[in-house]
């Protein structure tokens, strides 16, 4: 199953952002758009970017080939706007049955921890897929 992590654009001694466990943000992902835009932030994975060796690394060169898809820049986002979107979702999982809400709060819990310390920092992120 994909798990969510957060990718900072630079390192936090201390701060384990891609050990994040979000595979219930990922299971999860669909209620949580229905939730983001509920309260009118930003869903998740409108913060999610990937640079082309990561496709390359993924699909292999032969996929994207020559005339392959077109792939944007790889896009920072302010923590800011992050803990934003994980604030609004944290106070909407009171909607959602409790064997969801539960590790979902866990999961947003730990990417508000570490947005915080990036905001602290001023150091932006995005969002990764491991599959």
């Amino acid at each position: 199953m994909p798990a969510f992590y957060i990718v900072l654009q630079e390192e936090i001694p201390g701060v384990d952002a891609i050990g994040l466990d979000g595979r219930a943000l990922s299971k999860y992902s669909a209620k949580l758009e229905v939730l983001a835009r509920q309260a009118g932030v930003r869903s998740l994975t409108a913060f999610f970017s990937v640079d082309r060796e990561e496709v390359v690394g993924l699909l292999g060169e032969e996929e994207i080939g020559q005339r392959g898809p077109q792939i944007p820049e790889k896009q920072w986002f302010e923590a800011e706007d992050g803990l934003n979107t994980v604030a609004a979702l944290l106070k909407s999982l009171g909607d959602l049955p409790p064997s969801e809400s539960t590790n979902l709060a866990r999961e947003l819990s730990e990417f508000q921890r570490v947005l915080q310390s990036a905001k602290s920092r001023n150091i932006r992120w995005h969002l990764g897929i491991e599959y």
